[in-house]
């Protein structure tokens, strides 16, 4: 099939943060192990990919579940007090972006496209990622506490899109976890699905692509909807 190029962008662009935008899966990975050690069972790697992506309730009920204790009310408050602080002092130590994320938000910014931070991570946790990559870029932020049900439902999603002013199905959004890109497809969007660890499965209504190297708005358009894109992403459409 032969590739050809297409110059347009998404009428709006909603993109996750964590292990999207900034290589942090890793750092939360340190904490969310050292906080089941000190429940007394060490988190094995299934149930870590279980949580990518969730909710702070979300984390804490597979948790709850994976070391058998009731993690609600207090309880809850003092252990994710104990997570969020020691991944925020990890953040502030050690931020990068993941590969290709600076460049996308560069391109989207030249082009005009109205994009849209959305997170499950809490806002006191985002501030600190949000500090390194620019909060300015972004018209409309939602993070985790601002819907009543985070990812994987569509709320943070929809909302989001209205506060840009388009309708979902205008849209395309890029996640790197089964909860995210279950959350946007949800919700209607075209999904641009780049998983942060290997082994995640696909998701249906998710266009799976293996980084965000070499991918600017005209190729985030044609990745999502179904057009052959050209050698600078290197993967043509099914």
């Amino acid at each position: 099939m032969t590739s050809i190029s297409i110059d347009r962008a998404p009428a709006a662009v909603c993109l996750d943060m964590d292990g999207t935008l900034v290589d942090t899966e890793r750092l939360w990975d340190i904490a969310v192990y050292e906080l089941a050690e000190h429940l007394g069972r060490p988190l094995d790697d299934a149930t870590r990919e279980r949580t990518l992506g969730n909710s702070l309730n979300g984390f804490f009920e597979i948790l709850g579940e994976y070391t058998g204790r009731v993690i609600e009310g207090t309880e809850l408050d003092r252990l994710a007090h104990r997570l969020n602080s020691r991944v925020t002092e990890l953040m502030r130590s050690d931020m990068r972006w993941r590969p290709g994320a600076e460049e996308l938000l560069e391109d989207l910014a030249a082009t005009g496209t109205p994009v849209a931070l959305v997170t499950n991570t809490t806002a006191d946790v985002a501030a600190v990622p949000l500090e390194f990559i620019d909060r300015s870029r972004f018209a409309v932020v939602v993070t985790g506490c601002m819907v009543p049900d985070p990812k994987p439902a569509p709320d943070p999603y929809l909302l989001a899109c209205a506060g840009l002013g388009v309708d979902a199905t205008s849209a395309v959004a890029v996640e790197d976890s089964v909860t995210g890109a279950t959350s946007a497809v949800a919700a209607g969007c075209r999904v641009l699905y780049v998983p942060s660890t290997e082994g995640q499965p696909h998701v249906i209504g998710a266009r799976t692509h293996p980084t965000l190297e070499g991918v600017d708005a005209s190729a985030l358009f044609a990745l999502t909807s179904g057009t052959t894109v050209g050698a600078a992403v290197g993967e043509s459409a099914p």
